[in-house]
């Protein structure tokens, strides 16, 4: 977050005219203003960067836009400058961060405790016994994050040449190294217990996103850069954003290994910051409309429950309708219970730094919302949660996404519930508990399902040798592929590899059509693959095969997994006529006796028995897609066609 700081505060320097020593009056009262479902306090109205609220929400650490100037706030001080850099707060008001500390002569991580205004330096690191020399403005370390209860701090320590190294304090302990591999680190954030630090590491082609738990360093692959800033409170859910040809921010799911990208769907092509992360693994942040990132041209958004949504939609949905009539331009933070947020807006024509917090649901809601696909059932789905604590009257509704009002099923008395049937795609539940009809919790965690359209038994592998001529991955470049029948997307991309040297790549497909389109990235002439299936090339694309030239749209396949089709004799002595067919299709043979259809992944959807030369199928129960036709003669001869239904 600091480069991005950075980035604002020169610009805001440039197109405001701040003086750096000018004194501005502190307000010793703010406004708190009682809106419907929320309560507003406005900390300033000043567009700063309201950074960090503790839990209890009586304290904030806020950010300037002016150079080495912070401020705290809570409700009996009201406003207070800080000569510093401030970047968390606790329950207690102690705020972390760095300042320029006289016996180094260069800016130290310490503490800044509110009663005294004064920083408290942390001490020197055993393993940097010196400063680097003031003439070089080298910061000695920087604390960027604490525990809600102050205990832990995350420390940023710099060397002479100008490398950077994560470690955790406490005061019992001293400084405690995170180790890593990469040439540099730094840590954003952790979780209330500091047994989850999520940050940023340095490889030779810029930042890449990492994390650690309990001390075990954790990345993405150096060829996914960009950076986390935050991390939920229990330290399930990590988020950050994302650089490269197509900016983004991500969310990634711990438990589950699960990594999500989100695009700026609000301005396409615009940069897009995920900032704070909930225990429900509710992501917040800001996104801008232009570049470079002008603070009123910065939006803020919520995702939640698998949708982009705008931040005001999302405090409207949980009753705080005022909000949509503001400009809300980022959300910074927000506490473990996920009830309040600092944020800049603009209400009413003037630039505030705020506080929402937002009413508390009356009931609790459930929570770790998980799911488990039947092996041999393939469309069935149990979802299984956590019941709220002490249910009594309670029954459960599923829903497809956060913001639907009508419930998938409802009247669920179990904490599980199996989902039959379903076609094949890709899908979203949420659940929320329902307390005697008087009270709706909000809902839990989202998972996001793929059902196949066949039994796994019945999948069969692409095989992909990718290649990166430098060696550092594809750079956001990737493969989509996309199932006709199903709609079932697909990604296939490369982290880093050595040079030139195969990273193999299995995916497992249904028999189904599918298109195969490539997504540009960064650098993508130093890209290059194949494509096998059953051990038979069916694509490749030589090093520098990827230009102007180059299609987007770059194969169209059909996946056969080896069914039925492949064991019998296939003399095509049989016409289908149309093909493709709407309504029906006609057969034309010699001697037919039996005709049997078969979808793409080779189930019997319909048989004829007949006894002609000419034979008329009806494609009214069909759905579009591509099947199979077995025609069997008098004289027991057997021969298969395909035919491709669409309506």
């Amino acid at each position: 977050m600091k480069r991005t700081l950075q980035l604002f505060i020169a610009m805001s320097l440039f197109l405001c005219g701040f003086s750096l020593n000018a004194q501005r009056e502190i307000a010793p009262k703010v406004n708190v203003l009682n809106e419907r479902g929320a309560i507003v306090i406005q900390l300033d109205n000043q567009y700063h960067f309201p950074y960090d609220i503790s839990d209890n929400k009586q304290h904030v650490a806020i950010q300037s836009f002016e150079e080495g100037v912070s401020f705290y706030w809570s409700e009996s001080t009201g406003l207070i400058q800080i000569n510093g850099y401030a970047f968390s707060v606790s329950d207690d008001g102690v705020v972390a961060g760095y300042y320029l500390e006289p016996s180094l002569g260069v800016n130290a991580a310490g503490l800044w405790y509110p009663e005294t205004q004064e920083w408290e330096f942390l001490g020197m690191n055993p393993d940097f016994p010196e400063a680097a020399d003031p003439m070089m403005m080298i910061d000695y370390n920087n604390a960027w994050a604490m525990t809600n209860d102050g205990s832990t701090v995350a420390v940023m320590h710099s060397d002479e040449n100008w490398n950077s190294y994560s470690y955790l304090w406490t005061e019992d302990g001293g400084y405690v190294e995170l180790e890593t591999s990469c040439s540099s680190s730094r840590p954003n954030a952790l979780s209330n217990d500091a047994s989850v630090v999520v940050g940023h590491g340095v490889v030779d082609m810029g930042w890449i996103p990492c994390y650690w738990v309990d001390g075990e360093y954790h990345d993405f692959g150096s060829s996914v850069y960009g950076e986390a800033m935050g991390v939920s409170s229990e330290g399930r859910y990590i988020c950050g954003y994302l650089d490269g040809a197509t900016p983004g921010a991500f969310t990634y799911d711990i438990v589950n290994d699960e990594l999500t990208t989100l695009t700026n769907t609000f301005s396409e092509g615009n940069a897009i910051s995920a900032t704070c992360v909930n225990n429900n693994g509710e992501v917040f942040g800001y996104y801008a409309n232009s570049f470079p990132a002008f603070p009123d041209a910065r939006r803020a958004f919520a995702y939640v429950g698998g949708e982009l949504i705008n931040f005001a939609d999302y405090l409207a949905m949980n009753g705080f309708a005022e909000a949509l009539n503001w400009t809300i331009y980022s959300v910074n933070s927000v506490t473990a219970d996920g009830t309040a947020f600092t944020a800049v807006a603009n209400i009413d024509g003037i630039d505030y730094s705020i506080v929402i917090i937002m009413e508390q649901s009356d009931c609790d809601g459930p929570k770790n919302l998980t799911y488990n696909i039947d092996e041999v059932d393939y469309n069935n789905l149990t979802l299984s949660w956590e019941a709220p604590e002490n249910p009594v009257d309670v029954t459960y509704e599923i829903y497809s996404s956060y913001t639907s009002e009508t419930p998938l099923y409802s009247g669920i008395t179990e904490t599980t519930f199996t989902v039959e049937d379903l076609e094949p795609g890709q899908y979203t539940f949420i659940v929320k508990a329902n307390w005697g009809g008087e009270c709706l919790s909000s809902g839990s965690n989202s998972v996001n399902v793929t059902i196949n359209s066949c039994p796994e038994s019945d999948m069969c592998e692409l095989r992909f040798e990718l290649f990166d001529s430098f060696g550092d991955g594809w750079n956001n470049g990737y493969i989509e592929i996309t199932a006709m029948t199903s709609g079932i997307v697909y990604k296939v991309t490369c982290p880093e590899a050595p040079e030139n040297e195969a990273y193999e790549y299995l995916l497992k497909l249904c028999p189904d059509q599918y298109l195969f389109t490539w997504v540009a990235g960064q650098y993508d002439s130093e890209i290059s693959f194949n494509i096998y299936f059953q051990d038979e090339m069916i694509f490749s694309v030589e090093p520098e095969g990827i230009n102007e030239n180059f299609n987007l749209v770059f194969l169209d396949y059909e996946v056969d997994c080896g069914t039925f089709v492949s064991e019998i004799v296939n003399e095509n002595n049989f016409s289908i006529m149309p093909n493709p067919a709407q309504n029906y299709f006609n057969i034309e043979g010699e001697n037919i006796a039996k005709v049997e259809v078969y979808n793409a992944v080779g189930q019997m959807i319909d048989v004829v028995n007949v006894k002609n030369d000419n034979v008329q199928v009806s494609t009214e129960n069909y759905n579009n897609g591509i099947y199979f036709v077995k025609a069997t003669t008098t004289n027991g001869q057997v021969s298969v066609q395909k035919v491709v239904v669409s309506k």
